[in-house]
């Protein structure tokens, strides 16, 4: 793939190009990462990986979530290609097409067996949380403004208003 500035992602076979990411988008991103090192890598609970970098479900099916989630007893998905099975959490921070991280990665990571998937939006300072139940991901919170956002499956949990901030 061309070195473009672009994010290239394959699933099902089609092509989905997305342009870098906002300046909103980094600093949730940033924060994001810094409060899961914190929270669970610094307590060996899991290891936190970011973009670029590939969750490979098939030959014909890649993408690079924002931000994924290994927990330490399961490293032995992670190869120097990526994870090559299902993170223990993934969490994307929406940019203008937000059908793409709605509707056809939360299917991708359902269809793989990701227990629990984060909608972070900076437009809306708002998270979902959202669970898999019968092979379907979920939403089981949404989190706004002065509220504390909790992972539902890990000892993860981040202030909204600091996320979002400045």
């Amino acid at each position: 793939m061309p070195r473009d500035g672009n994010r290239y992602e394959v699933v099902d076979g089609d092509l989905y190009v997305t342009p870098s990411p906002t300046r909103a988008h980094q600093r949730a991103s940033w924060r994001l990462e810094r409060a899961l090192g914190a929270q669970l890598e610094d307590h060996g609970v899991a290891v936190v990986y970011h973009a670029p970098f590939d969750l490979i479900v098939a030959p014909m099916r890649a993408v690079q979530p924002d931000i994924m989630v290994v927990r330490h007893d399961r490293q032995g998905i992670v190869t120097e290609r990526g994870v090559e099975g299902s993170p223990d959490l993934v969490l994307e921070i929406l940019s203008d097409d937000q059908r793409y991280d709605r509707e056809i990665k939360r299917k991708l990571y359902a269809s793989i067996g990701v227990p629990e998937y984060w909608i972070v939006d900076p437009g809306s300072h708002t998270v979902e949380v959202l669970t898999l139940a019968d092979a379907e991901l979920g939403v089981v919170a949404t989190y706004g403004p002065r509220a504390r956002a909790r992972s539902a499956t890990l000892p993860f949990e981040i202030e909204i208003d600091e996320l979002f901030s400045g």
